[in-house]
């Protein structure tokens, strides 16, 4: 899986935003072009075209997670089942 990204249907089309990589440098951004839906738990899982995916494949390594990955010693949110 991908590091976290914010989701963003705003502009009328699905994209994933990640962290700046640098102060002045272009914020990565990939265009979702098809999703699918989990009917149990109604996860929604994109799908990116065909040319952002080799955009993703390219910047993989160089990607920043848009929040932190949770340390073992963070509670659990309310309502989780974990």
């Amino acid at each position: 899986m991908s590091p976290l990204a914010d989701f963003d249907s705003s502009s009328g089309s699905l994209r994933l935003l990640f962290k700046r990589p640098g102060f002045l440098e272009a914020r990565p951004i990939f265009l979702v072009g098809r999703a699918r839906v989990c009917r149990s738990c109604l996860a929604v899982v994109p799908f990116l075209d065909q040319r952002h995916r080799q955009e993703l494949a390219e910047k993989w390594d160089e990607l920043i997670p848009v929040a932190p990955d949770p340390t073992p010693e963070t509670p659990p949110s309310p309502g989780s089942p974990s």
